[in-house]
């Protein structure tokens, strides 16, 4: 009798042809737990698709979930709904070389977290490479919020993140433009009193492919959920 998973990684795609083939090889030699990768793509003919299945034919660790809509934060909730393991992380197709803190980050969820944050602003986390306003940016984001507010995390804006499958039922998402998903689960854990902690992580800016970070789209619908956690902390302290 086959067991069942513990964890759901979500990789979302739009023609990542060019790094996904390190990524998946990275996670299926080294993550101890029981695992299934759910790439969440947006169009059939992406070719990154194709070149899974030619490098990772018949894998059964590895499954496709289209996109309902279209973008990064809708291909995430179409993974969601697929996901059936107690704990569900968001991983990014370039990230080389953090497959180890997929193994941290099941671990601290074993040990009772229920948030795990891998951080670049904490101690021997490391931010190398980032276009120099979008470096800013979000720097001044987590100063602000971690210094000023109650919210417990220093690296707000990060999308690698492991949460518990019972939070995605339990609010409901809002996000559909940007990258602000994790952000808003965050928040909105925080809320619900959910156990946070941060890890160390070393977030390296791609040198292939194309990075689908424009300022305008960076900038609008992180303000919301940065309003939410400040309204929330701060004037609502109390609220439920």
């Amino acid at each position: 009798m086959n067991e069942k998973n513990q964890l759901d990684i979500l990789i979302p795609v739009f023609n990542e042809n060019e790094t996904i083939i390190k990524t998946l090889k990275n996670i299926l030699i080294n993550v101890k737990c029981r695992y299934k990768i759910l790439i969440c793509y947006d169009y059939d003919e992406d070719p990154t698709l194709k070149i899974i299945k030619e490098n990772f034919p018949n894998n059964l660790k590895i499954q496709f979930v289209k996109n309902f809509s279209s973008g990064f934060n809708n291909a995430l909730v179409s993974g969601f709904k697929k996901t059936t393991s107690e704990a569900v992380l968001i991983y990014m197709a370039d990230d080389h070389i953090n497959h180890n803190v997929i193994n941290l980050c099941y671990e601290k969820f074993r040990q009772g977290y229920q948030i795990i944050c891998p951080s670049r602003f904490i101690k021997d986390g490391k931010m190398i490479g980032n276009p120099f306003m979008k470096s800013i940016l979000t720097k001044l984001a987590s100063f602000f919020l971690f210094n000023f507010t109650s919210f417990p995390i220093k690296d707000p804006t990060n999308s690698f993140r492991l949460f518990p499958r019972d939070l995605i039922d339990k609010v409901k998402i809002e996000s559909n433009k940007g990258f602000t998903l994790s952000l808003e689960l965050t928040a909105k854990a925080h809320r619900l009193n959910y156990k946070m902690i941060e890890i160390p992580v070393t977030w390296m800016e791609r040198n292939t492919g194309k990075s689908r970070f424009k300022l305008i789209s960076f900038i609008l619908p992180y303000t919301k959920w940065l309003f939410y956690i400040i309204k929330t902390t701060i004037f609502y302290r109390n609220a439920k």
